[in-house]
């Protein structure tokens, strides 16, 4: 008898999933960060790793005991970048044992995906920026070197920082600035050089350095950094959103698996 194939979840600590490509194009999904407390509306962020980058066939569902009636609420979804979406209800959680179900559609109605303990997520309050519609200009990309009309600019202005040397925090970011790059760096060593000012883990500062600079990636992989490419500084609302070093890791490392096998 013809056995059809099903999705093999691999749950660590109840925040993370991996799932092994079945129906689904889905690599990896997982609970980023909880943003809510019991007794408040339901407000995540989650990591999703995905094939094309399209989550648009997954759902998000609360599900929580009311009166001794398991009741199960669907969430709105906003995506943040191309690994990330925020999750947002309009029912408030007052269960603590509350669960986040995912399932994705398919052809022959929907299949569940994943059920994550919804209280296991860390608590984090960071903001991130959500993505906003694509536009047809693509920003400049300028020299590494400043202009000998003013130390510590451009000819177009853009103000050059060295900020693995400056006392700075992911919140003092200067605004068009860029990060120091050597043609022989890698984007382990750049990301070593800067996690400590922008108070993150190495994965994390990969993953920012990788969104606000993926035209500096060959194919826009995350392991195919380019030599020439000077990358610009993150942003503080793309920092915010990589603050958990397991599931930044964890991340990563799906990213760069996909990347690599494409």
């Amino acid at each position: 008898m013809y056995k059809r194939l099903i999705m093999l979840l691999f749950v660590v600590g109840g925040m993370f999933v991996s799932v092994i490509h079945a129906f689904a194009q889905v690599s990896h999904v997982s609970i980023n960060s909880r943003q809510f407390d019991v007794g408040q509306q339901a407000l995540l962020k989650m990591n999703l790793v995905v094939q094309n980058d399209d989550g648009s066939q997954l759902n998000f569902y609360t599900r929580q005991q009311i009166e001794g009636e398991m009741q199960q609420q669907k969430l709105l979804v906003q995506p943040i970048n191309r690994f990330l979406v925020q999750l947002s209800g309009q029912h408030i959680i007052t269960d603590t044992q509350a669960q986040l179900v995912v399932t994705v559609n398919r052809p022959d109605g929907a299949v569940l995906l994943a059920v994550l303990a919804l209280f296991d997520a860390p608590l984090s309050f960071n903001s991130a920026q959500l993505a906003k519609a694509p536009t047809t200009s693509i920003p400049s990309i300028i020299a590494n070197k400043p202009s000998p009309t003013r130390a510590g600019a451009t000819s177009d202005n853009t103000e050059q920082v060295d900020v693995a040397n400056e006392p700075t925090s992911r919140h003092q970011i200067p605004v068009n600035c860029q990060l120091i790059k050597e043609d022989s760096d890698t984007l382990w060593r750049i990301a070593e050089r800067y996690k400590g000012q922008w108070d993150t883990s190495i994965y994390g500062a990969m993953l920012a350095i990788f969104e606000a600079n993926m035209l500096a990636f060959s194919k826009q992989k995350i392991h195919l950094l380019l030599k020439n490419a000077p990358l610009n500084c993150p942003s503080p609302e793309i920092l915010a959103q990589y603050d958990n070093k397991i599931v930044d890791k964890k991340v990563f490392q799906v990213i760069e698996a996909k990347h690599a096998a494409n």
